[in-house]
């Protein structure tokens, strides 16, 4: 599966374990339509978040990362169908939603997830429940090309969600079914059609979260049941950073085009990018404007440094 790499500012506020939801309905989108990348800007932001998008300019078409969609469509079969959550609506019955085609999430500093709502495509659960040129019926003991495939029916369709601390190393994996049929009684069968919650707080802290799709329709060159979700509300906090109100400072404007001010403590004030690089640094004596004029739209982290702790907060840029 191709592998894109999702950068996402920590959105923590005055150091304290503030929780966000990312929901995608601060995104415009017409009534079922979607963005796919077309105009090639290589990204978009929902609610601070910033996610990556491979769009393919040659031959038009999304080929990787992340779209966003209102689409309703849950009868298109095939990959021109590839925008649309099988569910026909977002999360909590909102309008937007987002479509994964691989990829990473890299927080950039340890967070505390909470949970994140899953459920299937309209391309993918299609494919499982009538089949098509590429992926089985779910249930036959045939593959595609209607040949026995060794799995006597008991199929699945699979989303391991692992979280990785900040040494890159593997601390848990939590695993959601989007479809299962390997149970003994077959009416217990199922493709997954509404909006799941799915915990991610056995995960503890985690810096990095890689989703990867398994499937038991497989051959040489990997699965070839679609290899498509979507996703709504991922909620998390900071971890690992005290509260402490002494710390505590204030942004102004918050979002601003061209500049913004930092009152709080005297000490250093650090600023960076969602990929954790370091954009600018300098003392404060409490009270200090900085220029944002050139800086990219998105969300940024703000620290503040004192002889007392550190205390990070986020700016967003127009």
């Amino acid at each position: 599966m191709k592998k894109t790499l999702l950068s996402l500012a920590i959105l923590a506020t005055c150091g304290a374990f503030a929780q966000t939801t990312v929901t995608f309905d601060d995104l415009t989108l017409s009534p079922d339509s979607y963005w796919n990348g077309s105009d090639g800007s290589g990204s978009f932001v929902a609610n601070g978040v910033t996610f990556p998008n491979e769009y393919n300019m040659q031959f038009s078409y999304w080929s990787g990362g992340f779209i966003y969609s209102s689409s309703t469509d849950i009868t298109t079969a095939g990959y021109t169908n590839d925008f649309s959550a099988y569910t026909g609506i977002g999360a909590n019955g909102s309008a937007n939603y987002a479509v994964n085609y691989g990829g990473n999430l890299d927080f950039g500093y340890l967070q505390a997830l909470t949970s994140i709502e899953i459920t299937n495509t309209t391309y993918a659960a299609l494919s499982m429940l009538n089949g098509d040129t590429f992926g089985k019926q779910f249930g036959s003991p045939n593959n595609a090309a209607g040949d026995p495939d060794g799995t006597n029916g008991e199929d699945f369709f699979r989303l391991l969600i692992t979280g990785y601390d900040e040494n890159n190393d593997s601390i848990g994996t939590v695993t959601f079914y989007l479809a299962d049929y390997r149970f003994a009684d077959s009416t217990q069968d199922y493709i997954v059609d509404t909006w799941q919650t799915v915990d991610l707080s056995s995960l503890g802290a985690i810096r990095y979260l890689d989703f990867t799709l398994e499937s038991s329709d497989t051959n040489a060159l990997g699965i070839l049941t679609p290899g498509y979700f979507a996703l709504d509300n991922l909620i998390y906090e900071a971890a690992g950073v005290e509260e402490n109100a002494a710390l505590a400072f204030s942004i102004y404007p918050n979002p601003a085009n061209e500049q913004f001010t930092v009152k709080g403590t005297a000490g250093t004030i650090t600023v960076r990018q969602s990929n954790g690089t370091t954009i600018h640094t300098g003392k404060t004596d409490g009270f200090t404007a900085i220029d944002c004029a050139s800086w990219a739209a998105g969300a940024y982290l703000i620290e503040l440094t004192t002889e007392n702790g550190v205390s990070r907060s986020t700016f967003m840029k127009r």
